[in-house]
C-alpha cells in the first residue's frame, strides 16, 4: 500500500524526457522532483515534495493498517 504513490520514473522519463509540452499531462511527483533538482537546481523544493509524499504514504499506511486491523486482526502489520 506504501508504493501506491510511487510512479513509475523510469517509464515516464523514458517517453517523456524533456519534453515540457507533456508536462501538464504526465507528470508524476518522481519526475517533478527529478526536474527541479538537476534541471532548476531548487534543491528545498524537491526535497520539500519528496518528504510530502513520504508523509502521505506512512499516514495511508496507518490509515490501512488500522482499517485492516478492526476487520481482521491478525492480518494487521501492527
Amino acid at each position: 500500500m506504501g508504493g501506491i504513490l510511487k510512479g513509475s520514473f523510469d517509464l515516464f522519463y523514458n517517453l517523456i524526457g524533456t519534453n515540457s509540452v507533456l508536462y501538464p499531462q504526465t507528470d508524476i511527483i518522481d519526475t517533478y522532483v527529478f526536474r527541479s533538482l538537476v534541471g532548476q537546481f531548487n534543491f528545498s523544493m524537491g526535497a520539500a515534495v519528496g518528504f510530502y509524499q513520504s508523509m502521505f504514504g506512512l499516514i495511508l499506511v496507518l490509515v490501512v493498517n488500522f482499517i485492516v486491523r478492526k476487520v481482521e486482526p491478525d492480518s494487521a502489520l501492527f
